[in-house]
């Protein structure tokens, strides 16, 4: 039987130019390093604006490579790439030149490994109904590895559903759209998947259909308390896996230090302040 820990960070949104939430990455990351773990993953929107700042990208992942756990993995949010295409009315979509900034400045946008007996598998759910070449890429890789015959876990930024997987949300950017959804689920029923781990919502929730826990993770940067309807509990902070053989436990951390930033101010009105608010220039005394 093999034993290991994994610390799962989402949602860091750090920036060298405009460091709104880079006190509560930093308190996060000293937490998640003391628990010495041995595995560490960090569910996308690494960066503040990536995709209209690819700088953002640079410092991101060079704040990532400060986790001190031996093995460390990324997968990309949409502040890292933009939405898929498919998402007509997004701030920010996808496009490859985007997606390449991210592969050069950061690395794969998907990936598997194994650790233990344990199979992980991340993924770029901005691949889905793109169109791009990677997107059969990236489903190809998927099905190979659930061939495992241990456990497997997965990693995402985007939530597959916010209640219920049959959900009738074909415009939502809130979750993964019912196509690809029906179509990674039936393929997770059908191997190993023990869980579904994503951020995305800043939210900690746990549901569990046919067998497979879906974890949402809150966010090291913000939480919003202005939309309720996703469920769960707005929350900043990070999540700690222990594996034991075959099982797993999840805890959540929310270290004394970091600062509850709500953003449900930057959400009112048309649109998101979100992506004005970042472009502009930091608002700071220059001293």
């Amino acid at each position: 039987m093999t034993d290991f820990r994994l610390v799962m960070l989402s949602d860091t949104h750090v920036s060298a130019t405009h460091p709104f939430f880079f006190h509560n990455f930093d308190v996060a990351l000293e937490a998640a390093n003391a628990l010495n773990s041995d595995v560490a993953i960090v569910t996308g929107d690494l960066s503040l604006n990536g995709p209209h700042a690819p700088a953002d990208l640079d410092f991101a992942a060079a704040q990532m490579k400060r986790l001190s756990a031996p093995v460390t993995h990324v997968v990309p949010g949409n502040h890292d790439v933009g939405y898929s295409p498919a998402a007509k009315d997004a701030e920010q979509q996808m496009t490859p030149e985007r997606r390449q900034e991210y592969l050069t400045r950061v690395g794969a946008d998907f990936w598997h490994f194994d650790h233990g007996n344990w199979r992980f598998i991340g993924l770029n759910p901005f691949l889905f109904e793109s169109g791009h070449e990677a997107e059969a890429e990236q489903r190809a890789m998927v099905v190979e590895a659930l061939t495992h015959d241990g456990p497997i876990g997965v990693f995402t930024h985007v939530p597959f559903f916010a209640d219920h997987p049959n959900e009738d949300d074909a415009t939502t950017s809130a979750t993964v759209t019912p196509g690809p959804r029906a179509d990674y689920l039936g393929l997770f029923k059908a191997a190993k998947v023990q869980f579904i781990a994503s951020g995305h919502l800043h939210r900690d929730k746990r549901m569990i259909f046919d067998g497979i826990a879906h974890i949402w993770a809150p966010g090291t940067a913000f939480l919003s308390s202005g939309n309720d309807k996703w469920g769960g509990t707005p929350w900043v902070g990070f999540l700690e896996f222990t594996f034991s053989g075959d099982s797993y436990s999840v805890q959540t951390h929310e270290p004394g230090d970091m600062l509850n930033i709500d953003l449900r101010n930057w959400a009112r009105g048309e649109g998101h302040n979100y992506f004005r608010i970042a472009a502009e220039p930091f608002r700071s005394p220059g001293v």
